[in-house]
């Protein structure tokens, strides 16, 4: 008779740092509820740890190794989201042309390749030590607006983050130039992060995410862990932000 055996490894930790130390349990970070069948897809499960969670693998031994019960044939990622109960003054400064202000970040470098900045065994997703203007996005609906003056811009444009290229502008809709409002309604696009972008003298540009049930539940930042391989290292890999507070 076979026996089939299961078990869940960590693979790996999210961790949110303000002024350089955990955020214990001011932070509060859980799976997206709209990607909610990708981790199912994939066996991940999560649990919270002090300043943020952990994200576990199924898997099962095939006689001789451990292995994913769900192997990666492609790119997929893992969305999280995420509120700090005393925010830090990154959450206070700013504003956002397209939507309401958040953090956001990703594991991708400007090319989209994977974990590229990969130090030890951490990643830091940040561009800088410390969160920053880089990381700074805007959550919308799925009926994006911008109200501006005559000729003030040329072109509304558009391109969604994805793993193993930079973002290519795909989406591209002129701006007359007696215009003073331009939409762009991505219902029917492909969900995630998009770069968005209105040409002009100064253009503007910020990363936006469309997701009507983040809006309804005030949150503050969303994260996006890409992966092409499980790692299935005896320790998970670490994905770290660090907020500053005065």
């Amino acid at each position: 008779m076979n026996v089939i055996a299961w078990r869940y490894h960590p693979e790996f930790r999210i961790r949110i740092l303000i002024n350089g130390t955990d955020g214990g349990d001011d932070v509060v970070l859980k799976p997206s509820p709209s990607g909610a069948e990708v981790f199912r897809n994939y066996g991940i499960l999560t649990r919270p740890v002090p300043g943020g969670l952990v994200a576990f693998v199924r898997q099962h031994h095939n006689g001789v190794n451990w292995v994913p019960a769900s192997p990666i044939t492609i790119p997929v990622v893992f969305a999280f989201r995420f509120a700090i109960r005393s925010a830090p003054d990154f959450f206070d400064q700013g504003t956002q042309t397209f939507g309401s202000m958040i953090f956001y970040a990703n594991n991708l470098n400007a090319a989209g390749a994977i974990d590229s900045n990969l130090a030890g065994n951490t990643v830091r997703l940040t561009a800088a030590a410390a969160a920053g203007d880089p990381e700074r996005g805007a959550l919308s609906t799925n009926v994006l607006s911008a109200s501006f003056d005559p000729g003030d811009f040329t072109a509304l444009r558009a391109g969604r983050i994805a793993p193993g290229a930079a973002v290519a502008f795909s989406i591209n809709h002129p701006i007359a130039a007696e215009h003073t409002t331009a939409g762009l309604d991505v219902s029917l696009l492909p969900k995630g992060a998009y770069v968005v972008r209105l040409e002009g003298g100064s253009p503007v540009e910020e990363r936006v995410i469309f997701d009507q049930q983040a809006i309804a539940a005030n949150t503050g930042g969303i994260i996006e862990i890409y992966k092409d391989a499980w790692q299935i290292a005896p320790q998970p890999r670490e994905y770290s932000i660090d907020f500053l507070s005065s």
